[in-house]
């Protein structure tokens, strides 16, 4: 007799009931036939798995020995069954990823991650996954002034926020300026309800100033033409921005405030997190290390 997964079934439920007629209503299956099973097992094993009283039986010493491996086996087949349903599933799993933050390297990421598993879709949301506002996506890539790190959310990156500013300007020479040097200035800066808006604009605040917002952009390559056109400055990233350098600009340090930003990711504690979408999480966190080493060009210089 081959012992069968369904074999190993029938045994459970008995085993369990010490009772056929029951056992075999529970299975939707005929007395009978239970009980065939039953014998046809204790004579494959050699030993008798059950005491017969009257009519009654009872799980003997045999038999709770075999129990004890039968909870095991069904066990593992059972979580097994559910892992593989899970990786099938997870191979057309859509994750969405909220950005409102580092969205020039996340492409870079993404295309990276799917070379790898290709048949993992992303849903790209552009909204602000505010600690205030719900999650609405699986993923969230936030900016905020200050690192925030919980059960549920972790910090990716420390980023510094220098100014750039025309390579004419005499102040493009020094190693590093105090923010109140620029309160006179035109600004170049991102709409207002921005993260990296809002972080510039509270460092103007401590500074002693509201600055003077002559143009608002937010691409990278266009604030780096404004300024070259001579039109005003602009607060940079200095990591996730570092496009706007040029042969005609200079990164100029702030001394005082010191400027920064954090990158932070998110995801909902309160919801479901599948394997896919925490194999992205994953991801994203072992690899933003490699920006976070990036060497953003010395205050003063330009790259060629």
């Amino acid at each position: 007799m081959e012992i069968t997964f369904l074999t190993l079934t029938y045994f459970q439920k008995v085993a369990r009931l010490e009772h056929l007629s029951q056992a075999a209503e529970e299975l939707h299956i005929a007395q009978p036939s239970l009980s065939r099973t039953i014998r046809n097992l204790e004579t494959e094993l050699g030993v008798p798995l059950f005491d017969h009283q009257g009519r009654n039986i009872v799980l003997n010493g045999y038999g709770r020995i075999l129990l004890k491996y039968v909870d095991r086996i069904l066990l593992s087949l059972d979580s097994a069954r559910h892992e593989l349903a899970e990786a099938s599933q997870a191979e057309n799993t859509t994750v969405s990823l909220s950005i409102y933050a580092a969205s020039k390297i996340i492409p870079s990421l993404l295309s990276a991650f799917r070379q790898e598993h290709p048949h993992i879709r992303f849903q790209i949301l552009q909204q602000d996954p505010s600690l205030e506002q719900p999650h609405r996506a699986d993923l969230n890539l936030f900016s905020s002034i200050y690192p925030v790190d919980n059960d549920h959310t972790v910090t990716l990156l420390e980023e510094e926020i220098v100014l750039a500013i025309p390579k004419s300007d005499p102040r493009a020479k020094a190693e590093a300026l105090p923010l109140s040097d620029f309160s006179e200035d035109d600004f170049i800066s991102l709409q207002p309800g921005k993260s990296l808006r809002t972080i510039t604009d509270s460092y103007c605040s401590s500074a002693g100033f509201v600055p003077h917002i002559n143009l608002e952009c937010d691409s990278p390559s266009t604030v780096r033409d404004f300024i070259r056109a001579g039109l005003g400055i602009s607060f940079v990233p200095c990591v996730t921005w570092s496009s706007v350098n040029d042969a005609h600009i200079a990164l100029v340090h702030i001394s005082a405030p010191k400027c920064r930003r954090y990158i932070g990711l998110s995801w909902n504690p309160d919801a479901y997190l599948s394997p896919v979408a925490a194999q992205v999480r994953d991801y994203l966190i072992a690899h933003f290390a490699q920006y976070s080493q990036a060497a953003a060009p010395a205050a003063g210089q330009t790259s060629s």
